[in-house]
């Protein structure tokens, strides 16, 4: 039976074995551009397949395991709060992180109890991202709305700087009226500035900041129901948790930043380690398998589960998962015992293609969420702007 299932689908299996804890399943495929493959992003679908392998189950205790660069950030705050509706009051619930959890994925952690890294794990920023073209490759290129807004301040300085070093050199060339020096620097500052102030989109700049507080709103409902904050019993609790968010949208020099363990319990304040020893070479068969898509609950052997399933598959089989056929009941045995799983979906790879020379030349096609999104039947939403965390 070893040869029975996908690779990523045992190591999961033996994961949960080694915690001896269900474990939730949240694996979205790393992309390729050189094949042009685009990340598999989290979607309200991927939501809905995370709710079918969960089910109507109840756990003490349970861990996430995933594997994303981002998405949706409405899907991920919905999934968290899935999860936490179906621990009891007194359950853990742990985010696991072998090698990535960025952007819209990095909010999923925020509503754990504690995270677990693997050696090379890291979150990232919650600042979204606005699709601002397409790359050399075609592949989407991306800004950060953060950064879009700490330009127009930086112009803003600019500016003013300009006016005030006009003001200056006229008055050293002895332009002495007031009123001279004013209309000169002014008009001076506009000539220099206007050109770049044209360049922006001054109609996108309440939405930029509007989905950055979305990313905070989000994030400090959820650290609110968990217990991720390590000294919250000796500093205010609501002010507390808005330096954290605040930290993580607003003060980190780059979207691609990397937010290791160091960064979440010493700068953050959040409770965080690495992953323990015997789990670590787990970890690194997650990053060999990270072409791979899966979202499923598995049951280890050392925990009953609230269904009971012969039901077995092939490779083949797994590979012809129907995305729209809800959830599976599957069974796989080793010399562990029987693990018990529900699958919500399982991809051994996103096809190779490149959507994103067509839809350059066509507006409003959206980024890879939206057209991942389409191609699943899912309705197109803020992802057709061509937004992502």
């Amino acid at each position: 039976m070893e040869n029975k299932i996908p690779d990523v689908v045992r190591v999961a299996c033996r994961w949960a074995g080694a915690t001896g804890r269900p474990t939730v399943f949240y694996l979205l495929a790393e992309g390729n551009p050189a094949e042009d493959r685009p990340d598999v992003p989290i979607t309200k679908k991927t939501a809905a397949q995370l709710a079918g392998a969960v089910s109507d189950d109840q756990f003490d205790d349970l861990d996430l395991v995933i594997q994303s660069s981002g998405g949706d950030i409405h899907a991920a705050y919905q999934m968290m709060s899935l999860l936490r509706g179906h621990m009891s009051a007194h359950g853990e619930l742990v985010a696991c992180v072998p090698g990535k959890a960025q952007s819209s994925a990095t909010l999923l952690c925020l509503g754990a109890d504690k995270i677990l890294l693997g050696e090379l794990g890291a979150l990232g920023p919650l600042d979204a991202q606005i699709r601002i073209g397409v790359t050399d490759v075609g592949t989407p290129d991306y800004a950060s709305a953060l950064h879009l807004l700490k330009g127009l301040s930086r112009l803003q300085r600019f500016s003013l700087e300009t006016f005030d070093e006009t003001a200056a050199c006229l008055y050293e060339h002895n332009v002495s009226r007031n009123e001279d020096i004013l209309r000169y620097s002014i008009e001076f500052s506009r000539a220099i500035t206007a050109p770049l102030y044209e360049r922006i989109e001054s109609q996108n700049i309440g939405y930029w900041d509007q989905m950055l507080l979305t990313g905070e709103s989000y994030g400090c409902r959820l650290l609110k129901r968990g217990k991720l904050l390590q000294n919250d019993a000796e500093l205010n609790r609501e002010e507390h948790i808005r330096q954290v968010l605040h930290h993580l949208v607003f003060d980190y020099p780059s979207h691609e930043t990397v937010i290791d363990r160091d960064e979440l319990v010493n700068e953050l304040d959040l409770r965080a380690e690495l992953i323990e020893p015997r789990l670590r070479s787990f970890a690194r068969e997650f990053e060999a398998c990270t072409s791979e898509t899966l979202i499923a609950l598995v049951y280890p052997p050392q925990v009953k589960a609230p269904f009971e399933t012969t039901n077995r598959m092939s490779i083949a089989e797994w590979k012809s998962l129907d995305a729209n056929g809800g959830a599976r009941q599957v069974s796989w045995s080793n010399g562990e015992g029987q693990f018990l799983m529900r699958v919500g979906l399982y991809r051994d790879r996103i096809v190779a293609r490149n959507p994103w020379r067509e839809s350059a030349k066509q507006a409003g096609q959206g980024g890879p969420a939206a057209q991942y999104a389409v191609s699943h039947g899912q309705p197109r939403g803020e992802e057709q702007l061509g937004l992502r965390w």
